[in-house]
């Protein structure tokens, strides 16, 4: 609606949510007079209603906290009762007599008057108590106190009361309240009676832990979100429950959450950005998409679906979220040694069953997720990168993807040559020293993950490669013996440069993307790191031994240390990395004073792109089979699904004699795939 100039948002609320009163209304001011403004803004708002008002009216309705969250307030008023008793028992001056009986009196009298309000089901002298308790734990306890809660919190009461009056006439308070201990599972009194562990403390126990740098970037990133969702609260009051809210919001996250900042390496302040306020932002583009493809006429909804899952916004997949269950499991074990009644952690099972529930009741719902699949790259998309203009010639140093006649060779040009010719880890490559190039019986070879510095994922990462034949004949030794002594100690410092944070691969591989991107061979599954699977698979093709393969890549390798089994068989690894062949022309140009690429034959034709559509049974309705270089499809077939079997048949023979000799880009979207593939195994 519009008052004046500026938008206003405006929404019935449910009875339950305003006090049973029929026809309420929440209006908030958009705060602009842009039509296109105002319906983004919207957008989010209503997003962020509809996750929300289930859970609000869902507790309003429950009207009491749940078994795990009540069984928290209920340990914690046990807790701060027996650390003030204990307290009051270790100090210098003791009570008269007379204080005593009167302090037994007033307790005494307080469990009947506890007793009398437990008939009557009042709970008015327990509530400030359980409020108290809930506070300390960062839990709401609802209004009004449920009964069964009621009579839980009076009973512990006069059972405290007990304790109290024990203590009172010279019991030690760890005796007198050990059957009440003893029935809420405790053994330790001096430990229960601690104060809340905090997730913070939780954290800094965890790095103790878990030192490596990885690990506490994962713990680090973990924490940081919980402290935005929960606050820095008491690890006790993690129940499932909560763990589950927590889990389902992270789900909601956009993949790429956290890189909307702006800082860089040139811009080190940016700008804070909130979760919650990333999560409306992909919720509102999500709801544009959702209405703009519901609205749209003539398609089935598989198709529809599958629209979707190319133009939603990708949330954080399942796999991460494990990883964020882990981190906080690895925090509730780290807290288990600072304090008791430490939670569990929920179950992946559970976790998953949660996420499911989630889905709201639409046809079209789809949670994308865009996981990485890595494949290994095609043929064409290899011979496309040998022969770009970072190894052809390109307009200048910082125009790689132009054609011109500059070849620079620095970490661009034999970073993915080392990587495609010997499968390692990026990170290996970019940090290797000009003294990892060595020459050991008759080979020259790299030591990878080398020195006590190294950063190896495993010790099995620390191994010796020999240097491929290709990147012999381009020059490589030759180049590393021409470095001058301002060069410095690691064989590509600029690619290390480019990274303020220590995380190298990051910051080279969002490099390296921009280039590749700008080339047209960007890719989402075959992205830079895949390259280490498709030499893997070219040794594998060519029956290289398991034990060699796994050594080359870093992998375990038996009992026996890669670094001893790489030292003695060199001439053996040699003639492993020699077998990928990727049918170089090496030669010499008059302009440059070193070996060039002159020709890559390893793909002789085109890629063809498959389009698919997806009729109401998730089957293709319809396929065309293009090549890029022409301007009419090789194949093109509508109403695939009202064919009979035998023209089926013949649809499919007639697919496959297109397809079988040409290499395939598939529809990213799995149901078109597996239609796609469907179709051709009819033939």
């Amino acid at each position: 609606m519009r008052r004046g100039r500026i938008f206003y948002f405006r929404k019935r609320l449910p009875k339950k949510l305003s006090n049973q009163v029929p026809n309420q209304f929440l209006c908030l001011s958009l705060r602009t007079d842009l039509p296109l403004d105002a319906v983004k803004r919207a957008a989010a708002l209503l997003t962020v209603l509809e996750q929300m008002e289930k859970t609000h009216v869902d507790a309003l309705i429950k009207n009491s906290l749940n078994p795990e969250t009540a069984k928290a307030v209920l340990t914690e008023m046990l807790r701060s009762a027996l650390e003030g008793m204990l307290q009051e028992q270790n100090q210098d001056i003791a009570l008269s007599a007379g204080e005593v009986d009167q302090r037994i009196e007033a307790l005494q009298e307080e469990n009947r008057r506890l007793r009398r309000a437990a008939r009557n089901r009042q709970w008015t002298d327990v509530e400030p108590l359980l409020r108290a308790a809930g506070d300390r734990v960062a839990l709401n306890v609802p209004t009004p106190i449920s009964n069964d809660l009621g009579k839980r919190a009076t009973t512990l009461q006069r059972r405290l009361n007990e304790v109290e009056i024990a203590a009172q006439e010279g019991d030690d308070v760890r005796y007198a309240s050990s059957d009440l201990l003893a029935e809420h599972g405790l053994d330790d009194f001096d430990k229960f009676v601690q104060a809340p562990v905090l997730l913070s403390q939780a954290r800094a126990r965890t790095d103790e832990n878990h030192p490596n740098k990885a690990m506490k970037k994962i713990t680090a990133s973990v924490y940081q979100l919980t402290e935005e969702f929960l606050g820095d609260i008491p690890v006790s009051s993690l129940t499932k429950e909560r763990q589950k809210e927590f889990l389902g919001w992270a789900s909601r996250l956009p993949r790429t959450h956290g890189k909307s900042h702006g800082r860089n390496r040139f811009e080190s302040d940016g700008k804070n950005i909130t979760k919650e306020f990333e999560i409306s932002q992909a919720d509102a583009a999500d709801f544009q998409v959702m209405e703009e493809v519901r609205a749209i006429e003539g398609l089935s909804n598989p198709e529809k679906r599958a629209l979707l899952a190319e133009r939603l916004v990708p949330r954080v997949t399942l796999c991460t979220l494990k990883k964020y269950r882990d981190a906080m499991n690895r925090m509730f074990k780290s807290a288990s040694e600072l304090g008791p009644e430490i939670p569990k952690a929920i179950s992946y099972k559970e976790m998953q069953r949660h996420i499911q529930s989630l889905a709201p009741e639409d046809e079209l719902y789809v949670r994308v997720t865009k996981p990485k699949n890595r494949m290994p790259w095609t043929t064409e998309r290899i011979a496309r990168l040998l022969t770009s203009p970072i190894y052809s010639g390109a307009a200048s140093e910082h125009r790689r993807w132009q054609r011109g006649k500059v070849i620079v060779r620095d970490a661009d040009y034999w970073v993915p040559l080392i990587v495609l010719s010997i499968g390692s880890r990026i990170e290996e490559i970019l940090l290797l020293k000009r003294s990892d190039v060595r020459y050991r019986d008759g080979t020259y070879v790299l030591a990878i993950a080398s020195g006590p510095e190294a950063t190896g994922k495993t010790e099995d990462s620390e191994r010796l490669i020999p240097i491929p034949q290709i990147l012999l004949d381009l020059g490589f030794v030759e180049w590393f013996q021409s470095l001058r002594d301002d060069h410095g100690p690691l064989l590509f410092p600029e690619a290390v440069r480019r990274s303020s944070t220590g995380d190298v691969t990051s910051a080279y591989g969002k490099h390296l993307r921009r280039i590749f991107g700008h080339l047209g061979i960007g890719d989402f599954d075959e992205d830079f790191y895949a390259l280490r699977k498709t030499f893997s698979s070219m040794l594998k093709r060519e029956m290289v031994v398991d034990g060699e393969r796994q050594a080359i890549a870093g992998h375990k390798n038996g009992n026996v240390l890669n670094i001893h089994y790489t030292a003695h068989h060199v001439q053996d690894l040699k003639k492993a990395v020699d077998k990928a062949d990727f049918k170089l022309i090496i030669g010499k140009k008059y302009r440059y004073g070193f070996p060039v690429i002159l020709a890559c034959n390893l793909a002789q034709s085109s890629m063809l792109e498959i389009e698919v559509t997806l009729d109401e049974s998730s089957q293709a309705e319809s396929v065309s089979v293009k090549d890029p270089q022409l301007e009419n499809p090789l194949f093109h077939m509508q109403g695939i699904g009202s064919l009979s079997d035998a023209a089926l048949k013949k649809a499919a023979t007639k697919l496959r004699e297109v397809t079988d000799l040409r290499p395939l880009k598939l529809p990213k979207y799995k149901l078109k795939r597996a239609a796609f593939e469907h179709l051709l195994a009819l033939a």
